[in-house]
C-alpha cells in the first residue's frame, strides 16, 4: 500500500482555501453574501493561504536536501497555489493602485462635485453615503499625481447634444443609465466591476461655457469599500477620453458640412 507524503496536507489546505476565496466572490457578486463578509474571507483566507506557501519553501528545501520527491514537489505546488490570491488582484487591479489614497468617491470638480440625485433609491443600507467628503476628500484626491488627469472635459458642442454623447458612451461602456435629461445636461448611470460585479455610481453634469461649449463634469463613487484602489479615476479617464473622441468627430463633421454650405458644395448622404 502506498503511503502519501504528509507534506500533501499544505497543497490540500491552499485548495480549501483558495475555494473559500472563490465561492465568497461568487456569492458577493450574486448579491448573496454582504461585502463585509466577503472581504474578511478575501482576507483571512489570503493570509493563511501566504503563511502555507511560507511553510512550503521550507518544506521545499527540505524535500531538496533529503531528496524526497513527493515532498518537493507537494510543496511547490502549495507555495504557488498560495500566491494566487495575491497575484490575481496585482493583475486585475495594477500593483500602483494599491498606493492610492484610500477615498471612494472621486470628481473632476472637487469643491463643487455633481450631485446624485436619483440613485439615492438604489443605494441600501449600510453603503458609503452618496454625499461628498468635502475638503478632506478633496483634498486627498488633489495631493497625489496619480489623480492629477482627472479634470473637467471641454467639448465645442452644446449641452444638450454633449449631453446626448455622453449617454452614447455610457451605454457603450456597459453602464446602466439611470437618469438622462439632456436638456438639463444631466445623467445618471451604474457601472458594475469586473471580477466581483460592485455596483458603483456615477453622475455627469454638463454645463454651457461662454464660448458656446460645454464643461462635461464626472463624479464616480463605489458603493462599499474605503478605498476603491483607483477603480472610479479609471472609470473617469475612459470615459471622458471616449467622450473627448466623439465629440470631436461631431464636431470636426460639423465643421467641414459647415464649410461645404458656405463654399457651395452639395453632400451626399
Amino acid at each position: 500500500m502506498t503511503h502519501r507524503h504528509w507534506s500533501r496536507a499544505l497543497l490540500w489546505a491552499q485548495w480549501v482555501l483558495l475555494t473559500a476565496i472563490v465561492f465568497a466572490g461568487l456569492a458577493l457578486r450574486f448579491g448573496l453574501l454582504h461585502f463585509g463578509m466577503a472581504f474578511k474571507v478575501f482576507t483571512y483566507a489570503g493570509l493563511a493561504a501566504l503563511a502555507i506557501a511560507l511553510a512550503g519553501l521550507f518544506v521545499f528545501v527540505w524535500g531538496v536536501r533529503s531528496h524526497n520527491v513527493d515532498a518537493r514537489s507537494n510543496a511547490l505546488w502549495a507555495v504557488l497555489l498560495g500566491l494566487l490570491p495575491v497575484a490575481v488582484p496585482l493583475m486585475t487591479v495594477g500593483k500602483d493602485n494599491f498606493s492610492v489614497p484610500r477615498i471612494h468617491d472621486i470628481s473632476t470638480d472637487t469643491r463643487n462635485p455633481p450631485q446624485y440625485r436619483a440613485i439615492l433609491a438604489l443605494r441600501k443600507a449600510g453603503d458609503n453615503s452618496a454625499e461628498y467628503g468635502g475638503e478632506p476628500v478633496a483634498r486627498l484626491q488633489r495631493g497625489v499625481d496619480v489623480y492629477a488627469d482627472i479634470m473637467p472635459l471641454q467639448v465645442q458642442l452644446p449641452v444638450v447634444r454633449t449631453t446626448e454623447l455622453a449617454a452614447e458612451v455610457a451605454e457603450e461602456l456597459g453602464w446602466k443609465l439611470v437618469s438622462y435629461q439632456p436638456e438639463r445636461g444631466y445623467l445618471e448611470a451604474v457601472d458594475r466591476t469586473r471580477l466581483l460585479g460592485l455596483s458603483d455610481d456615477i453622475v455627469v453634469r454638463v454645463q454651457a461655457e461662454d464660448n458656446g461649449g460645454s464643461r462635461v463634469d464626472v463624479r464616480s463613487s463605489s458603493r462599499v469599500g474605503v478605498s476603491d484602489l483607483g477603480a472610479n479615476a479609471k472609470r473617469i479617464r475612459v470615459f471622458l477620453e471616449a467622450l473627448h473622441l466623439r465629440a470631436k468627430s461631431v464636431h470636426n463633421s460639423a465643421s467641414v458640412r459647415l464649410w461645404g454650405l458656405s463654399t457651395g458644395i452639395r453632400w451626399v448622404g
